[in-house]
């Protein structure tokens, strides 16, 4: 297997996907909400309605182990991890989904696979450029977004308690299980891209691996499991095992004549 090939299929890919105007509005505009309005809704939270939300939750028959009695820094410590942590980690299946769908079934709204198939390449070449031309520009912004939250938030936090309280160990291996989560969504698009018409019916079902994480904060809240370092250890090690799966099933299953 040729690498090169690989990498020139990627790049052709990201070039045709981001030419198109519709891409921008969820690779710019769910960003921005992401990165900048998401931290300014975290600091409102923690001065103006944090002390009573705590007092809600502490009201609760399941209690988060430590939230008893939270002072304000550190609610806005759980908040932004254990609430806006999992919201973040949507992002990466959200924009892995986007690109990855009209990587696939792209091809074949715009009837260019029969050009791209017609030239010298294995399988296994066009399959792993197109899974990069998905993971590469969604790591680059999930990185951005989680960089600009996180200053943001440090700005917030230290002009108000005078401590910048991100990055926590916790919020570190949320950022470290996101490239599995982009790999778990991309191999999901391979799975079915042989199996619909267009770029909508693939990422319609591709975004439903959204739900599991969106169970998270209410996972947290509930107290039926903290989101700490070993949680998201077990979680990272999970995905792992998944994205091998999905990936050698999305291999064996992937034919080139699927994305005409």
């Amino acid at each position: 297997m040729q690498l090169d090939k690989s990498y020139a299929i990627a790049v052709k890919d990201i070039k045709e996907v981001f030419s198109s105007i519709s891409i921008y509005g969820p690779m710019i505009g769910v960003p921005i909400f992401f990165s900048i309005l998401l931290p300014f809704l975290t600091f409102y939270v923690t001065i103006y309605e944090g002390p009573s939300i705590a007092a809600r939750i502490t009201q609760l028959h399941f209690i988060p182990s430590g939230l008893t009695g939270l002072g304000s820094l550190s609610f806005m410590t759980y908040f932004s991890v254990s609430i806006m942590g999992p919201i973040f980690l949507t992002m990466p299946i959200l924009t892995a989904t986007v690109i990855a769908a009209d990587s696939f079934a792209g091809e074949k709204e715009r009837k260019t696979a029969e050009a791209l198939l017609s030239t010298p390449i294995k399988t296994s070449e066009l399959l792993y450029g197109k899974i990069l031309a998905s993971f590469i520009p969604t790591m680059i912004l999930t990185m951005v977004v989680f960089g600009i939250y996180g200053v943001i938030t440090d700005i917030l936090s230290a002009s108000a308690f005078k401590l910048a309280i991100l990055p926590t160990l916790p919020w570190l291996m949320m950022i470290a299980s996101s490239p599995l989560l982009a790999i778990a969504a991309i191999g999901v698009v391979v799975l079915i891209s042989s199996h619909v018409k267009g770029v909508k019916e693939s990422q319609q079902i591709s975004t439903l691996l959204i739900l599991p994480v969106l169970v998270m904060p209410f996972i947290s809240v509930l107290g039926i499991a903290a989101l700490t370092f070993y949680f998201f250890l077990y979680l990272i090690i999970f995905l792992a095992v998944l994205d091998t799966v999905i990936i050698y099933v999305g291999i064996k299953s992937f034919r080139k004549e699927s994305i005409i």
